[in-house]
């Protein structure tokens, strides 16, 4: 990843996320990469960023964007 991480990345990496694990139970529980992506996704959405700074990003939601930006459309574990 380069020197900015960009929403479009984390929006599609969090939709691959939901798309293969949709939130189970009644309180609506999500899959732990898609809880780790999930708030900086907020964040992002309500302040209308497209970009923020890598550095700023935690090591895991990034290993989290990598592995389904990587992961096949059906991906499944």
């Amino acid at each position: 990843m380069s020197e900015s991480f960009l929403y479009r990345d984390l929006d599609a990496a969090l939709t691959r996320c939901m798309s293969a694990h949709p939130p189970v139970g009644q309180e609506r529980r999500l899959h732990p990469d898609a809880q780790l992506m999930a708030g900086l996704w907020a964040e992002m959405t309500v302040s209308q960023r497209m970009t923020t700074a890598a550095a700023e990003v935690k090591p895991a939601i990034k290993e989290a964007v990598l592995r389904w930006l990587a992961a096949p459309t059906a991906h499944r574990e």
